[in-house]
């Protein structure tokens, strides 16, 4: 490898250090990083023109670097992208931070992952008849209703920066890496990180509606509604065989319903948004 970066890039390299899936170097006191990535040159180049476009707002992404043959560098059978770190500590992220990106526009809609995500686990139950998730029906359930209320936003809507997925008390070292961005409304980082809270014992659903506008109310709890927590751990079962636990399921959709309740409530008192019967109930577990 440090032969095929002094070919592409012109870099001497004295050591990699290969960890966790990635390998990394110094050079004049700076950190880089070799990712493995699926993304096009294509792809690579528009989000390089992202990652310059937030430049001119004080939001530092790592730098995406070019080669003589452009952003990706194969090596083996895989390919990789080389980027050079703008913040290496240990710090977490901020909300504020999350809310300053988010309002950051980029153009307009594109697309939508949920319907796919719900076709995906309807295919795979009906090709895998003996299989049965955890209160799957309930969480498909949420899922739709999530989809009926952002068919109601205009998807002439413009679209903001967001990541594949954000964590609770992620670090800024992660946030900035820009093969996480992707193109969606403006609530999706924080109602993802307020989920990833949630799970973590940190309830914010209804405390962080004081960062938006109402106008946002409607995104922000469509987004909320879809239980993306559900379905990283349908994957984890379906691609790992990792166990999906009955108890805390249970007790996660109890307690998430009834959070889901308290936040609906508030936005329906402050903005016209469709009457959700089961919402308007009291807990029906």
């Amino acid at each position: 490898m440090k032969d095929k970066l002094y070919e592409k890039y012109g870099y001497k390299i004295d050591y990699l250090t290969y960890k966790n899936g990635c390998i990394s170097f110094q050079l004049d006191y700076s950190k880089y990083m070799l990712l493995k990535t699926e993304l096009s040159n294509e792809s690579l180049t528009q989000l390089d023109m992202i990652i310059k476009k937030l430049d001119n707002y004080a939001i530092f992404f790592h730098q995406l670097i070019r080669s003589k043959d452009g952003f990706v560098l194969e090596f083996g059978k895989d390919k990789y992208v080389l980027i050079k770190l703008r913040i290496v500590n240990d710090r977490k992220v901020t909300i504020n931070e999350i809310i300053k990106l988010s309002n950051i526009n980029i153009g307009l809609f594109s697309n939508n992952v949920m319907e796919e995500k719900i076709d995906f686990i309807e295919n795979y139950l009906s090709n895998n008849e003996k299989t049965e998730l955890v209160n799957i029906d309930y969480f498909i359930g949420i899922s739709e209703n999530s989809i009926a209320l952002f068919n109601l936003l205009n998807r002439e809507d413009k679209v903001y920066i967001g990541h594949k997925r954000i964590k609770y008390n992620e670090k800024a070292i992660d946030f900035y890496n820009p093969l996480n961005i992707v193109l969606d409304y403006k609530t999706r980082d924080l109602a993802e990180y307020v989920k990833s809270s949630f799970i973590s014992g940190n309830n914010q659903m209804k405390e962080v509606l004081k960062y938006l506008n109402p106008s946002d109310y409607l995104s922000y709890f469509a987004r909320l509604l879809f239980p993306s927590f559900y379905f990283d751990m349908v994957d984890q079962y379906i691609n790992y065989g990792i166990e999906m636990d009955i108890k805390k399921i249970s007790n996660l959709a109890n307690s998430f319903e009834k959070s889901l309740r308290e936040t609906y409530n508030v936005i329906f008192s402050a903005i016209n948004i469709p009457y959700i019967d089961w919402l308007s109930k009291v807990n029906n577990f």
